[in-house]
């Protein structure tokens, strides 16, 4: 047995002081149908491994099945504490008056009037409504930054660590387990050319993670949407149909079949992490 240990644990260095590895991680799993579906293509047919999933959202129920069917996805709770949609609103799992808006939908995206005791309340429902119903959690992950103000930070990294998970998405604290973020910038055009010249600049020996929404942009989509200062409405429905189909794309998927990157997850590096220990 010890010697399978430091079998183990010298295949995982070797891994890791050679080799380019990629987490692809896909946000708001649950929000809608049209989601979920594209999160399977990009598991399925792309480079997807990681998603995040959102226990308050409506279509909740239908992932978590589908996460059932597809065990080698890996997941995160995505804790929401907001709605950034017009039109399309979800409320919360417990009574937190100070992350909601008076009608008693989650707020907007801005969390600086959450109180810390709201917050820890409603992040401990959404952690265990998923638990329940998904096998495969590792990790959580904050919808729209929230954790960017420093206490709730701490006190993300402290509730996941009560579930026996993770926080992910902050660079002083994923670079503990050695993870970067691949920067893809932003601009006009298919998503796919600014993936692909990201993926050229990674280094060997180190392992990035990159973060996008897919979805598919069909009549569901239609509803979900933002209103600009200047009154027009911002669909999601093309820019997610875009990273699902960079996510999938032919040239991408190549790359990195001739250029040896390993897709791994956020769960992949979180036990190795806790192997070496």
């Amino acid at each position: 047995m010890k010697r399978l240990i430091l079998i183990t644990l010298f295949c995982i260095s070797a891994i890791s002081s050679y080799g380019q590895r990629l987490i692809v991680r896909m946000d708001d799993m649950g929000v809608t149908h049209a989601t979920n579906l594209a999160m399977l293509q990009c598991y399925n047919e792309g480079i997807g491994r990681s998603v995040e999933v959102m226990s308050v959202c409506p279509w909740f129920m239908e992932a978590a099945n589908m996460l059932k069917e597809n065990p080698g996805i890996d997941v995160g709770v995505h804790v929401t504490l907001c709605c950034e949609w017009a039109g399309f609103k979800w409320r919360p799992l417990t009574d937190c008056p100070s992350i909601c808006d008076e009608d008693g939908y989650l707020g907007g995206t801005r969390s600086e009037n959450a109180t810390v005791e709201d917050v820890e309340k409603e992040m401990r429902a959404q952690i265990e409504l998923a638990m329940k119903y998904i096998d495969n959690v590792t990790h959580i992950t904050d919808h729209c930054m929230w954790t960017m103000r420093p206490d709730l930070k701490e006190l993300a990294i402290r509730v996941a660590q009560d579930y026996g998970l993770r926080y992910q998405g902050q660079g002083d604290y994923d670079a503990q387990i050695g993870i970067q973020s691949l920067p893809m910038g932003f601009g006009r055009g298919p998503r796919a050319a600014r993936l692909l010249e990201a993926l050229k600049k990674m280094e060997k020996g180190k392992t990035y993670w990159t973060i996008e929404h897919p979805s598919l942009d069909n009549e569901e989509m239609k509803g979900i949407y933002e209103v600009r200062a200047n009154g027009q409405k911002s669909y999601a429905g093309p820019d997610r149909q875009d990273v699902t189909n960079a996510f999938t794309d032919p040239e991408v998927m190549k790359y990195i079949k001739e250029n040896g990157i390993e897709l791994v997850s956020f769960g992949d590096v979180i036990r190795e992490h806790a192997a070496k220990k």
